[in-house]
Parts: structure tokens; C-alpha cells; sequence
């Protein structure tokens, strides 16, 4: 049945504190009362249909038999208060959806979804626990605002990604709200478009925590990001995963292998399962394609930069939608759930092309490990590196030099900045000196892996402090080097997130890089190839190996650093 609908734009829903949000509303226009999804989002609700529409269309749910109330954050677009990032959207969020409840068109089943920036909040609603709350769905969203999000689960900052989200959306909304005189304000506006032009030059800008755009008021959250580098209490308050046991309601949530959110995704499933309430633990699922974070709205669904993953990947407006019906269908109409399998997670194995499916993840699997070979002069695809299955005693180490005014720039991966994202071609990037390449023989038969990966280093550098990077390589047989997985460690991070230590120069110390995971079947004939480095710009911030925090160096701190790999 289709139903008529009406729409009523910017309704002020009171907050507990009296603040108000904005909302808009999509429901049928026939006097019944029916179930309710609800969405809060820091942008304004224009873009947000825009986008949406692209993803999952109000339009459409309230023709379904739905109802939707898509609110403003507060301090954003026509909301009022001020805007925290992470901070409030919990908590309204919560009175949001009891307020959505108490409408004479609420059947009182409600449901939280969104994606990206748009989906915040339907994990933090769901932490909150709303009494009205029956399930959720979360895609390609922030679990964890500190690691897989802001920062790297190694501690590196997401510098491309921040950048441009700030410049792009956020501080043009924070300036509106300034009462700047217009000369005042369009002088600040010229700023972010100048910005914005050239991605390369501004991550480049030092120090980064007074990039010029973000001055004057602009964007007050970038600089309180930036002084909160390790994982302390202004993150732990707002850690979705750390706060998983307190949801209640079965939860759907979808990432991909190279989405810049799959850590957070994949750290969550497991907080739910081994931490979830077990009156629900069993009900939550989730999904992990192969493409890349904006294959929802892009033109090319089922493509992660230039791999095709085949017709089996698609992803896209009619695909996503169609899943967030079946799940709100059943947990909020009581429809079929034919849907729903014993196995709660679904994940496509790259290399195969096919779908799998597993009861927890990872699924059952063994440790394969290998191991670093060289006479020393691994640097580049064309030294002497080799990844072995076996221990080989008596070698030397390998060294290159990291230049943070000459980082590796980032090529392809799970990013969300204005370059490439997804899988291209390494093998340009691999004649550089300062990549050490490790390559494997031929495999005789697939390997298949499906799993967690990361790689444990003993190195050393004569630099307080530095990065170590790590990339997985599926070398094809016509020379195609394919980047699987990838890594950051920071050296002062090394030991605990929650405070530094630094390096004593010179001496060999174990580093272990988490290239999170992965399911991708290296077919016979292809070659495993681990890079090791120690920058990946402008994804992430180059490390100026000095004491000085990242944020903060200058030019003048910058330093060179020979670094030392040790396999012996």
C-alpha cells in the first residue's frame, strides 16, 4: 500500500534543558498513527534530504507506512544552543525519539538510523537506552570518536578527512552563526574556498592546530580535537564502544573494507557480542562490503577506486534501502524476517568476489604468519625484500630515511579525503627509497584471509618520536599491486594510547601496527607484498620527529630520522 504523505518543515522539539531542535517530518497524510524513524544530524535538513535521497529517501518511507523526524543537532543550521561535537547528541537524541513517541501519528516502535555524519547519533541514541526504542541501523558511521575516526587506531590524526569535513560543512554553518559584519564574514568564507582548492597545500600548513581557515571562530572544535591527541577522558565520555552494554535493541550496522569507519564498526560488533546485553545479543548483525565509504552515492556502486568487485558488490540507494526496510519492517511491523540468518555477520571475501557469511567474526581461522627477509637493501619493489613463512637467523637490518617535508603520499585506501580512495596501483609509490618492500614467492594455491591483521616491527630510529606505517599488497600476475590493508603506529603511543612515552634514539623496540581486517583471497600466481614506512600523507598528519606534538611543530622542528628495521 502506498500512502499519501504530508511534510511539515522546521517543527521545534524541546529539549530537556528547554533548548529547541528543528525538525522536519515525513509521514502519511491519513490520521493513523505508525511506526517511526528518527534521525539527528549536524547539518541542515536541506542537505540532508539532498543526500539522504541518495541513500534513503523520508519520501519514500512515509509512502511505505512510515513516519520520519529528522532533526538538526543542537547548535547547527536552525537548532538552537551550541554545538559540542558528540557531546549532546546522545542525550537529545534520547528526547527526540520519546518526544516522536508521544505524537497522536507515532504507533510509539521507533528506530534509529543514519550514515557517515548523518548516523551519529543513531549509535549514541541507542547508548542512551530511550524506553520507545526498538532498533537501529548505522552505516559507515563514527562508533568510537577517538580511534577510526579523529584519529587512527594508532594514534595518528585523520588529517585529510577532519580538514576537509571541517571546511566543507562545518564551519561554514559555526561562522553563520558569528553575527560577523558581511565584510567580516565573507572575508572568513574566502578562506575556507581558498582552503578547500588545494588539499595538498593546506594539510601541508604548520602549525596545524592555527590552520588560518579555522581562525576567528570558526571552527573552535578543531583546535580542542587537536589538544586531545591520546585517548583521555573528553573521548572516553563520548566512546560508544566502551558504553555497548548499555543498548538494548537489536542493531544493524554496515561498513566496508575500505571505509575510513571499519575499525570502529568491527571494535563495536565485538563489544556487542562479547559485552552486549544477552537479552539481545543474538539479534544484532552485521554487514562489511567490499567498496569503498562513498559507494552509497557515487555513480560507480560497486567499484572501491579502480577495482570492479562485480555485480555481487552492489551497493546504492535501492540495495541499502531495501536492507533498512527488511530490518525496520520486522523490528518495528512485525513483518517476515526471512532476512535474518543464524549468522550475524555477512561479509564479502575479496579475491572471489563472493558473499560469506560467518556466526561471529572473525570466523574460525588459523594464524598465518610471515616473516622479513633481506640482505639489507629492501629499499623499493626493485631491492632484495622477501616475505617468508619461515625464521631465518644471521641478517642485516634494513634502514631508510623518513623526511616529513617528503611524506609518502596517501595513494588509495580507506579515506575519505578529496583524492582517490579504495584500491590503486602501488607500484609507482614503490620506487621510493623510503618504502621498504617485502614480497613473497608465487603462491602455488589461494590463500585465503579473513581476519584481523597487523604486523610487529622491531625497529628503531634516532628520533624521540616517529610513525611506522604498514601496507598489505596483492601483487597480480601482470604487475597490478593492489593495496589491501593498511597501518599507522605513533611511536609515543606505541604502549597505551592514554598517555605518551617516547623513544630512546637508537634503540630496538617492538611496535606493532594494526591494519585491522580483512577478508581477501590472494589467488595462485599472486604475491603477498608488505610495505614498511612511515608516512601516509595527507591521510594522516606527518609525525616531525620531535617531542613537539604534531599538532603544534612547526617547520622548524621538523627533523629527519633514519630508521632501522631489524628480521634476525
Amino acid at each position: 500500500m502506498t500512502h499519501n504523505i504530508i511534510v511539515e518543515r522546521d517543527v521545534m522539539i524541546t529539549m530537556r534543558d528547554g533548548v529547541k531542535l528543528a525538525a522536519d517530518i515525513y509521514r502519511p497524510d491519513d490520521g493513523g498513527s505508525y511506526p517511526t524513524l528518527v534521525n539527528q544530524h549536524p547539518y541542515d535538513n536541506d542537505m540532508f534530504l539532498v543526500v539522504h535521497e541518495l541513500l534513503f529517501s523520508p519520501l519514500i518511507a512515509a509512502q511505505k507506512g512510515y513516519a520520519v523526524v529528522t532533526t538538526e543537532a543542537r547548535g547547527r543550521s536552525g537548532s538552537e544552543g551550541e554545538w559540542q561535537p558528540y557531546g549532546d547528541e546522545g542525550r537529545d537524541t534520547y528526547d527526540t525519539v520519546e518526544w516522536a513517541a508521544s505524537q497522536s501519528w507515532s504507533d510509539g516502535n521507533i528506530g534509529l538510523y543514519g550514515a557517515c555524519a548523518l548516523g551519529l547519533a543513531s549509535i549514541q541514541g541507542a547508548v542512551e537506552n530511550p524506553p520507545h526504542l526498538k532498533a537501529a541501523f548505522s552505516y559507515m558511521t563514527a562508533t568510537n570518536f577517538h580511534s577510526g575516526w579523529t584519529y587512527s587506531a594508532g594514534g595518528a590524526f585523520e588529517l585529510g578527512f577532519q580538514l576537509s569535513w571541517v571546511w566543507t560543512i562545518l564551519a561554514r554553518d559555526t561562522l553563520s552563526r558569528l553575527n560577523l559584519e558581511p565584510g567580516a564574514l565573507a572575508e572568513a568564507e574566502q578562506k575556507l574556498v581558498e582552503a578547500s582548492s588545494d588539499l595538498i597545500k593546506s594539510a601541508s600548513y604548520l602549525p596545524l592546530i592555527d590552520f588560518p581557515a579555522y581562525q576567528n571562530g570558526a571552527a573552535p572544535y578543531w583546535r580542542e580535537w587537536l589538544s586531545h591527541p591520546a585517548y583521555d577522558d573528553f573521548w572516553k565520555k563520548v566512546d560508544n564502544v566502551s558504553h555497548a552494554d548499555k543498548i538494548e535493541v537489536p542493531v544493524m550496522h554496515l561498513s566496508s573494507w575500505y571505509d575510513t569507519c571499519l575499525k570502529g564498526h568491527m571494535d563495536f560488533n565485538a563489544a556487542l557480542m562479547e559485552r552486549g546485553d544477552k537479552r539481545v545479543r543474538d539479534q544484532h548483525r552485521m554487514i562489511i562490503g567490499p567498496t569503498d565509504h562513498s559507494a552509497y552515492y557515487n555513480s560507480r556502486p560497486s567499484y572501491a577506486g579502480e577495482r570492479d568487485f562485480g555485480p555481487e558488490a552492489l551497493t546504492g540507494p535501492d540495495i541499502l534501502s531495501g536492507m533498512l526496510f527488511d530490518w525496520f519492517g520486522h523490528w518495528l511491523k512485525g513483518e517476515d524476517k526471512t532476512f535474518m540468518t543464524d549468522n550475524q555477520v555477512r561479509y564479502y571475501q575479496m579475491g572471489e568476489n563472493v558473499w560469506k557469511e560467518a556466526k561471529t567474526w572473525p570466523p574460525a581461522h588459523t594464524v598465518r604468519p610471515y616473516y622479513l627477509h633481506s640482505a639489507g637493501q629492501a629499499n623499493s619493489r626493485m631491492g632484495d625484500g622477501e616475505l617468508r613463512t619461515q625464521v631465518q637467523q644471521a641478517q642485516p637490518s634494513d634502514s631508510f630515511v623518513y623526511d616529513p617535508m617528503n611524506p609518502v603520499p596517501t595513494t588509495g585506501g580507506r579515506s575519505m579525503i578529496d583524492v582517490p580512495t579504495g584500491v590503486l596501483n602501488q607500484a609507482q609509490l614503490e620506487e621510493r627509497l623510503d618504502i621498504l618492500v617485502y614480497t613473497s614467492s608465487c603462491l602455488a594455491e589461494p590463500l585465503a584471509l579473513s581476519g584481523p591483521v597487523s604486523v610487529t616491527l622491531y625497529a628503531s630510529s634516532d628520533a624521540p618520536d616517529t610513525d611506522f606505517t604498514a601496507k598489505l599488497v596483492d601483487v597480480e600476475p601482470d604487475g597490478y599491486c593492489a593495496n589491501i590493508a593498511e597501518g599507522i603506529i605513533r611511536a609515543r603511543y606505541r604502549n597505551d594510547r592514554e598517555k605518551e612515552e617516547f623513544l630512546e634514539p637508537g634503540k630496538v623496540t617492538e611496535f606493532t601496527i594494526d591494519l585491522w581486517d580483512i577478508a581477501h583471497t590472494f589467488r595462485p600466481n599472486h604475491k603477498l607484498r608488505l610495505e614498511i614506512s612511515s608516512s601516509n600523507f595527507p591521510r594522516f598528519d606527518r609525525n616531525l620527529n620531535s617531542t613537539v606534538s604534531p599538532a603544534l611543530g612547526r617547520a622548524e622542528d621538523a627533523q629527519k630520522a633514519v630508521q632501522q628495521i631489524f628480521h634476525s
